[in-house]
């Protein structure tokens, strides 16, 4: 019976993937829901210093975050269980050191929701390459939480780089190839017993599928199942059982005897200080959004007062990791085709407060990047609430940072 020519092509298309795999050069944070990555962690000031290294050299990654107070409830929060790691496609660079707010994450945390966080990560080139890498916070049962990411360029011979560490006892380890050959010999040493065991009912009739159908019609006909396994089935699982017993007890009396003194992994969690929430200088209320889909433009109602003693303006509009750029007060361009950074993007209706004042405002986040990075599909979600950072500056430098977050209404006309 001939194939159809249909099917073929797709079964050989199938195999070319798997025999030629495409190169990936993302992360997948845009498959993340709009909701996700607007209402989680809202990263900024994120730096990559510096973005050429050799193999051995280290990257200093630093910025800040904020945890939102939008927090959606379906998702586990911060205020569980966090992880701060770094994003690459592969082991491309180790971890040296990491920190929130000063405190080594060599751990994991528990964090508080609409607080802002200092981290620093420094991580040291493993492999060369163009590498695109991001920081990211791990929630225990939500996932990886990606902020901004930016392309490092590795250079150099692999066979250069040095992972040693000094042990208390003052014995130098290589990590790259520490107790390689025990790893490899234990694994032999399972995978020949699993082999075996697997073999052994691999030769036996009927088969795994048939053998418990057997079981459950010997069940239902007498309630005796195990009528089916046969004596030499009883003595081959003792035989395999002794026998494993046997390997870990000579395998943990090996290990007592070669290492004495041993250190288990640490679960312990460590503590940021909590710290008194600031006096809001800037008080903003979203009284409105809407999302017009054929502009792709998103729209703001805003009631704002400015309670410092400085005009401030509004140049900044920041959720999931997009920065909508107000170019009439700030020039900033993206720095590669991966930066999310929308030069023209913000539009305001009277970007300037003075003093004091307190007025409406009307903001507009126009640009392409809601279609391309997916955030069109909040008019989806059941409650289509959306959350992102407005950044206030002085002309001093000085500057205020508010999230704002709210229901957003989709506009199809």
């Amino acid at each position: 019976m001939r194939m159809p020519r249909a099917a073929t092509f797709v079964r050989s298309g199938l195999l070319l993937l798997v025999i030629f795999p495409l190169l990936a050069v993302a992360h997948g944070e845009r498959a993340q829901q709009a909701n996700t990555r607007m209402r989680t962690i809202n990263w900024y000031d994120v730096e990559f210093s510096p973005r050429a290294v050799q193999i051995g050299e280290e990257v200093r990654i630093s910025g800040h975050f904020r945890t939102s107070g939008f927090w959606p409830p379906q998702i586990p929060s911060v205020e569980g269980q966090v992880f701060l790691n770094a994003g690459t496609a592969g082991p491309n660079f180790i971890r040296v050191s990491s920190t929130i707010d000063g405190v080594s994450m060599v751990q994991s945390t528990a964090l508080e929701l609409g607080r802002d966080y200092t981290f620093e990560m420094v991580l040291k080139a493993r492999r060369p390459g163009r590498i695109h890498v991001h920081p990211v916070l791990s929630v225990k049962d939500a996932g990886g939480m990606v902020g901004p990411g930016r392309w490092i360029e590795v250079t150099g011979d692999p066979a250069n780089f040095e992972n040693e560490v000094t042990t208390m006892f003052g014995r130098v380890a290589d990590l790259e190839t520490f107790n390689l050959g025990t790893v490899a010999t234990w694994h032999i040493i399972w995978f020949v017993i699993g082999g075996a065991w697997l073999a052994y009912w691999l030769r036996q009739r009927p088969l795994f599928i048939p053998r418990l159908r057997q079981v459950e019609a010997a069940e239902a006909d007498s309630g005796d199942g195990d009528a089916v396994i046969s004596g030499q089935d009883r003595r081959v699982a003792v035989a395999f059982l002794i026998g494993t017993l046997i390997v870990v007890a000579v395998g943990f009396q090996w290990a007592e005897r070669m290492y004495p003194v041993t250190t288990p992994l640490r679960t312990a969690r460590v503590t940021v200080p909590a710290k008194a929430a600031a006096e809001p200088l800037i008080e903003v209320q979203l009284q409105s959004a809407r999302y017009r889909i054929p502009g792709r433009s998103f729209e703001m109602d805003l009631e704002v007062t400015n309670r410092t003693p400085k005009p401030l303006r509004l140049t900044e509009f920041s959720t999931a990791n997009i920065r909508f750029i107000n170019d009439r007060a700030l020039t900033v361009q993206p720095e590669d085709s991966h930066d999310l950074v929308a030069p023209h993007g913000l539009r305001v209706d009277g970007d300037l407060l003075q003093p004091g004042e307190s007025r409406r405002m009307e903001v507009y986040a126009e640009d392409a990047l809601w279609e391309t990075q997916r955030l069109v599909h909040m008019i989806n979600d059941p409650d289509s609430i959306i959350a992102g950072l407005l950044f206030f500056d002085a002309e001093d430098g000085a500057r205020e940072i508010v999230e704002i977050g709210g229901p957003m209404l989709p506009v199809f006309h």
